[in-house]
């Protein structure tokens, strides 16, 4: 049996750290411009982008200019949260050692950023070596663009059909049909398992929905038979 490749997403699903970077953003934003943002807010102008995404539609939505200073209390509060607080996901490192899947990372993070997101994800990097963690300053385009998708697809060498995104955001999902390649939605996550959370992903076209990691092996266990 040929083996089928992961495409893993890095936040919200290697790693529950989505709540932390929301936090780092919703913090300074407060701080800086006296902006509350509520939850549906953050959802759309945080959730599953890269920073450079989120800075720019930050400045186009809200009207505020995120200059080098708050840029850069940004990257501390991130490292900061990343290198104390962050950790794997319970059974994430179960389904990548299964030996139906051969495995990848492709995170919406810079090269520099997912460098010490990993300081506490060592059991990671033994079974996906940073030659196949793959990172937005790779590509012209981050999520929901396909180009982060479509390098790993070719640089692991596997056809579309024997490749599965597995992300937590709509941008992840739209990424992953602009590929051509099928996604499984993980909303195990601070915040993503709810019942309206779960209908977006099902109405995104996602291939299916795992609230856990035991779920979400046995969905794709069935899916690379």
């Amino acid at each position: 049996m040929t083996k089928k490749l992961l495409i893993w997403d890095f936040d919200g699903v290697i790693a529950d750290s989505e709540k932390l970077w929301v936090k780092v953003w919703r913090d300074n934003l407060q701080k800086y411009f006296n902006i509350i943002l509520d939850d549906r807010q953050a959802n759309e102008l945080l959730v599953g982008l890269a920073d450079r995404t989120k800075k720019q539609r930050i400045e186009q939505l809200l009207g505020v200019t995120l200059d080098d200073k708050f840029m850069a209390d940004i990257t501390e509060g991130e490292i900061y949260q990343g290198m104390y607080f962050m950790k794997p996901i319970e059974g994430v490192s179960e389904i990548m050692q299964d030996k139906l899947f051969d495995n990848c990372i492709a995170t919406g993070a810079t090269t520099e950023q997912h460098a010490w997101k990993m300081t506490r994800f060592s059991e990671i990097d033994a079974i996906i070596p940073r030659q196949y963690q793959f990172c937005v300053d790779m590509v012209k385009r981050g999520k929901p663009a396909p180009d982060l998708f479509l390098l790993a697809a070719k640089v692991k060498g596997y056809e579309h059909s024997d490749c599965m995104v597995i992300g937590d955001s709509l941008n992840d999902f739209a990424a992953a049909q602009s590929a051509g390649i099928e996604c499984m939605a993980f909303v195990g996550a601070t915040g993503n398992n709810t019942a309206e959370y779960k209908q977006k992903c099902i109405e995104a076209g996602v291939y299916g929905v795992a609230v856990n990691m035991n779920e979400l092996h046995q969905k794709l266990s069935a899916w690379a038979k």
